[in-house]
């Protein structure tokens, strides 16, 4: 007979705690449901960025904030939903997919293909490099967060 624990402890039994949580070190399981809403990956960014911001290959690290023609690989998440390369020291979840906020410059409309902009803005645009649709409009010039799906 075993006793059930609200900690991880091998050999036993595991119970919710008082706030509902349960803990284990790996969990086997299948998934039917994520609270949130994008499939992210750590990298080494070669600064601290805010959530929102587009960011490519290249830098000291590895990657760092767009610049108008690079080549988005994602934006940096708010609460990604899955956590790939979770045990790397120091990294940064970028949004590879699935909806994020994006950081914007200038007029955007909802539909609209996103691509680098500079400082790490997306932009409205139809190059080769798009990355992103819009869910939402940016209806001034001004520097804006919306939602958008990364590709």
């Amino acid at each position: 007979y075993r006793t059930a624990k609200t900690t991880k402890t091998a050999d036993s039994i595991a119970a919710r705690d008082s706030s509902g949580d349960l803990y284990a070190n790996i969990f086997n399981g299948t998934a039917t449901a994520a609270q949130y809403a994008d499939l992210a990956e750590k990298y080494l960014t070669d600064q601290n960025y805010e959530a929102g911001t587009v960011v490519t290959v290249g830098g000291p690290a590895e990657v760092t904030a767009c610049t108008q023609g690079s080549h988005p690989i994602g934006v940096v998440s708010t609460n990604p939903a899955y956590m790939m390369n979770s045990e790397l020291d120091g990294g940064t979840y970028i949004a590879l997919k699935g909806r994020v906020p994006v950081k914007v410059g200038g007029k955007v409309n909802k539909g609209d293909t996103l691509v680098a902009g500079n400082n790490g803005y997306a932009v409205a645009g139809s190059a080769s490099h798009i990355f992103a649709v819009a869910l939402q409009s940016n209806e001034d010039d001004a520097v804006a967060f919306i939602e958008a799906v990364i590709l």
